[in-house]
C-alpha cells in the first residue's frame, strides 16, 4: 500500500494539473486551496514534483474532485474548496476499524450506482443554476439562481461524501461525543423556529424577496427533522 508521504504529492501533482490546465485556475488559487506554496504548485507542473501516474480508479476520483473544487470556486467557496481537498487526503490516512459488511455487494454496487447518477444530476443542475444566474439582469434572481446552485453542489458533496463512506466499509454510526456536539445545535434551531419568517408581515413583498425569506424557514424546519434522524437510535444520557 501506498504510503501517505508518497501518496500525497501524485494526487496534487494530477489534481493541479487538472484545475489549471483543464479549468483555467490561476496558480496562487490553487496553491491556496491545495495547502502548498505557489511554487511547490509549479514544480507539479513541471513535473518536478510528485507523478502524475495514475489508475483508472484514482484518476477518476481526480476528476470528480477537480471538477468539484473548480465548482466551489467558480462560486467563490474557496475556502470550502480547500477543505474539500484536505477531507480527500484526510481519509487516505484516517485509520477504518474493521466492520463486518452491513450490505450485500451487489446491493451495495446498485444503492452506489443510484447514487453517482443522482450526484451527477445535482452536478448538472448546479451547472445550469450557475449558467443561468450569470445571464440573469435583475440581483435578487441572480441570488435565487446562484442560491440553487449552491444546494445542488452541497447535495452533490453530500452523496459523493456517502460513497466515499460506503466504499471504504468503515464505521458510519455516531458516536456519543459527536451526538452531544448535534444535540447542542437543537438550541440554536429553537431560537430560529421561535422567529419564522414566515410569521413577520412579508405578503406585501415582492414574490422574489418572499421566496427567499421563506427559503430560510424551510433550511430551519429541515435542520430540525435532520436532528431528530441522525439521533435517532442513540442512548439515552443517563440521568444524573
Amino acid at each position: 500500500m501506498e504510503k501517505p508521504e508518497e501518496a500525497f504529492p501524485r494526487i496534487r501533482a494530477l489534481l493541479t494539473h487538472k484545475l489549471v490546465k483543464k479549468y483555467g485556475l490561476k496558480k496562487s488559487l490553487v496553491a491556496h486551496v491545495m495547502g502548498v506554496s505557489p511554487s511547490a504548485v509549479t514544480q507539479y507542473l513541471a513535473g518536478r514534483r510528485g507523478r502524475r501516474q495514475s489508475d483508472a480508479k484514482l484518476a477518476e476520483e481526480i476528476e470528480g474532485l477537480a471538477a468539484r473544487v473548480a465548482r466551489k470556486i467558480e462560486l467563490g467557496l474557496v475556502e470550502a474548496a480547500a477543505s474539500e481537498v484536505q477531507a480527500y487526503l484526510n481519509q487516505l490516512i484516517s485509520p477504518k476499524p474493521a466492520q463486518p459488511q452491513q450490505i450485500e455487494g451487489s446491493l451495495l454496487e446498485e444503492i452506489i450506482n443510484s447514487l453517482r447518477s443522482r450526484m451527477e444530476l445535482e452536478e448538472e443542475a448546479a451547472r445550469k443554476a450557475l449558467e443561468l444566474s450569470s445571464r440573469a439582469t435583475s440581483p435578487l434572481a441572480k441570488l435565487l439562481l446562484k442560491q440553487m446552485a449552491v444546494d445542488s453542489l452541497r447535495h452533490a458533496d453530500i452523496i459523493n461524501m456517502v460513497i466515499v463512506a460506503l466504499r471504504s466499509g468503515g464505521d458510519t454510526s455516531i458516536n456519543a461525543s459527536d451526538a452531544t456536539l448535534i444535540s447542542q445545535m437543537s438550541i440554536f434551531e429553537s431560537l430560529s423556529e421561535a422567529q419564522k419568517l414566515s410569521e413577520t408581515p412579508i405578503a406585501s413583498l415582492s414574490p422574489a424577496i418572499r421566496a427567499l425569506l421563506l427559503s430560510i424557514d424551510m433550511d430551519e424546519e429541515k435542520h430540525e427533522k435532520l436532528l431528530k434522524i441522525a439521533l435517532s437510535g442513540q442512548p439515552a444520557k443517563p440521568e444524573a
